[in-house]
């Protein structure tokens, strides 16, 4: 399937778009994708990334456990996991005692479930599953990500993606 023709791609589109322009936290436009695979990562940072650049003004990154997995739109951003996630939860990862220099934000993660244990990304109050992961566990674990001590949102929300029906 294209791109132009994927109602998936495009249903995450508009929740994107939709929590950007009204936070349920105020201010906060971070959004955390999850996927079970990498080449769905790919795919979604290949459709994601310049359109919410352009749409919304905000950078994305993608991290995965594949060699050379891990983009981003942030030209002065290295491309590796830590520096990433830290550029997406700068707050919970205590970024102004790594590098002051840095002050631009991922708003956008798309991630496989190499981070969905151990990571404090608390800076986030949106999770979204792409794909469901066939353990329930997993699901746990990529939602508390966000819901963890020390949030300053009030309110976080984890959105489930469920496969179509007629999916055999």
């Amino acid at each position: 399937i294209e791109a132009a023709r994927d109602e998936k791609l495009h249903k995450l589109k508009e929740l994107i778009a939709a929590k950007c322009r009204q936070p349920i936290n105020p201010g906060n436009t971070k959004v955390l994708v999850f996927t079970a695979f990498a080449d769905t990562a790919e795919y979604l940072y290949e459709n994601i990334a310049g359109w919410a650049s352009h749409e919304l003004g905000i950078h994305s990154a993608i991290v995965s456990g594949r060699t050379g997995g891990n983009k981003t739109n942030m030209p002065n951003l290295r491309k590796d996991m830590t520096s990433i996630i830290t550029s997406f939860s700068p707050l919970s990862k205590e970024r102004t005692k790594i590098d002051e220099s840095l002050t631009d934000e991922v708003s956008i993660l798309i991630a496989t479930d190499c981070l969905s244990e151990g990571q404090n990304l608390q800076d986030c109050d949106y999770v979204v599953n792409y794909d469901i992961h066939w353990n329930p566990v997993r699901i746990i674990q990529r939602f508390g990500r966000i819901d963890r001590l020390g949030s300053r949102n009030d309110v976080v929300q984890l959105v489930n993606f469920w496969p179509n029906m007629e999916l055999d």
